[in-house]
């Protein structure tokens, strides 16, 4: 009679996998797979290790949905083929199984910008946080929760979770991509506080760090956020240089973040007044965009449009706007509607121009309310 695998064994196997995954080290990851894959089909029969093993297959997806080109996916299961496989059996999940349950399905809200959704996910993964005695793993819990929060504009709730997520990533030499994806948090939390000049020494330090990795995926990352910074400065000249080099990665690498570097480019050409140019990129980036499916970015250039080539088409602008608000998109909100309150202001149209002031501070009014909606 054949011997069966262990479950434990298996799962010590499963570990070490999700390690190689947290690490994106992905020829390791992929190897510890394979075995995973072949063992877990001659293992002693466990309902609670073929769900982790469930969960680590998503974990493993969206790891390489954000490491690889959209082209390299179509032969592997889709992201929501493998959520459906985890949904169901949640209720029966012990304390771990569900910490990495609510994770990692917040994880894939986050991706799909979903924010707020995130946002709870993650707050129903901290209350299973002490089942989780592995540092790197809450490591990763403050990363993903800062990360969420930046981009809600909640910045002094981002910048306390980044700062223990680094705190631990410093300490193990393996995690250099999180530190240096933890440097760009930093650097964006610093931005939206005005301290520009603090942002710059992380932005440079992730940028020589990420050539060391000879990573091109955080090395056009650097170069996006230096541009952004720079922008932030009103050294837009310096901006679009560094835009242009992160939008040249990634047109090459065909990553998946193409549409949002493509609107920044585009967007910084029309503030340079390389009118020419812009119009060209806004078309190229439209493409992208409805290529890509992504209703955001395409949002997004269809403000462009209606600010920069139809000369303040207001009722378009008030459209795009409403899609912002409804999605709780509201850090473009607030940055839209200060630039459109300055273009009127430039035709002396003061008028306009107060309503979209009050649209900018009603923004920002609502980001300060943001934790009111993160209540447990």
């Amino acid at each position: 009679m054949e011997q069966l695998i262990p479950s434990s064994k298996v799962g010590v196997k499963i570990h070490e996998w999700y390690k190689m995954v947290r690490q994106f080290s992905v020829p390791d990851a992929e190897v510890l797979k394979s075995e995973v894959e072949k063992e877990i089909h001659e293992m002693e029969k466990d309902q609670d290790l073929l769900l982790y093993y469930q969960l680590m297959c998503f974990r493993h997806q969206l790891m390489l949905d954000y490491l690889e080109p959209t082209e390299e996916r179509k032969n592997r299961p889709s992201i929501e083929e493998l959520l459906h496989q985890i949904e169901e059996p949640r209720e029966n999940l012990n304390g771990l199984l569900q910490y990495y349950s609510f994770f990692f399905r917040g994880m894939y809200e986050f991706e799909q910008k979903q924010y707020i959704s995130a946002i709870q996910f993650y707050r129903n993964a901290e209350k299973q946080l002490s089942y989780v005695p592995d540092v790197i793993e809450k490591a990763e819990f403050h990363f993903k929760i800062a990360e969420v929060y930046y981009n809600m504009k909640q910045n002094h709730v981002s910048m306390y979770h980044i700062l223990r997520a680094l705190k631990i990533y410093k300490n193990h030499e393996l995690y250099t991509v999180r530190r240096i994806q933890c440097l760009f948090i930093i650097a964006g939390n610093y931005d939206d506080f005005k301290c520009h000049d603090k942002a710059l020494p992380h932005l440079n330090s992730a940028l020589e760090l990420a050539k060391q990795q000879k990573n091109q995926r955080l090395i056009s990352s650097a170069y996006f956020n230096l541009a952004d910074c720079y922008d932030c400065m009103a050294d837009v000249d310096t901006a679009v240089k560094y835009a242009e080099k992160a939008v040249k990665i990634n047109i090459e690498e065909k990553y998946d973040n193409l549409p949002h570097s493509l609107y920044f480019y585009t967007h910084l050409l029309f503030k340079q007044k390389n009118d020419r140019y812009a119009v060209e990129m806004l078309q190229t980036s439209l493409e992208i965009a409805k290529k890509y499916d992504d209703p955001l970015h395409t949002s997004l250039l269809e403000y462009l449009k209606a600010l920069y080539l139809y000369s303040l088409n207001k009722n378009l602008i008030l459209k795009i706007f409403n899609y912002l608000e409804d999605n709780n998109i509201l850090s473009y909100l607030e940055e839209f509607s200060l630039e459109v309150s300055n273009h009127y202001l430039k035709r002396e149209d003061h008028k306009n121009s107060n309503e979209f002031l009050y649209k900018m501070i009603y923004a920002q009014t609502q980001i300060k309310k943001g934790d009111c909606l993160y209540e447990y």
